[in-house]
C-alpha cells in the first residue's frame, strides 16, 4: 500500500495551500516545505494541524510491551 503525502491528501480535497497556511500560521512556501517531507517525517502535533485544515485528523493506537494498546486522537485547539 502506497502512502498518500500531505500535499496528496490536499489536493484530492481540494483544499488550498493558502488555507492550509492560514490554518497553520506560516505561509505557503511553509506549506509546501511541510508537503515535501514524508508523512512519518513530519511532528505529530504538525500533522495534525494540517490534517485538521484539510477536514481530517489523527489518530494514533500505541501497542505497550505488555500487549495492551491505548488510542489517542489529537484535538487542535483553536
Amino acid at each position: 500500500m502506497r502512502e498518500l503525502t500531505l500535499g496528496e491528501i490536499r489536493k484530492q480535497h481540494r483544499v488550498k495551500q493558502e488555507v492550509v497556511a492560514m490554518a497553520l500560521c506560516v505561509t505557503a512556501s511553509g506549506v509546501s516545505k511541510l508537503e515535501s517531507k514524508r508523512i512519518q517525517d513530519v511532528p505529530l502535533h504538525r500533522a495534525a494541524a494540517y490534517l485538521a485544515a484539510v477536514g481530517g485528523s489523527l489518530k494514533v493506537e500505541v501497542t505497550l510491551p505488555d500487549g495492551d494498546t491505548l488510542s489517542m486522537a489529537a484535538h487542535n485547539a483553536a
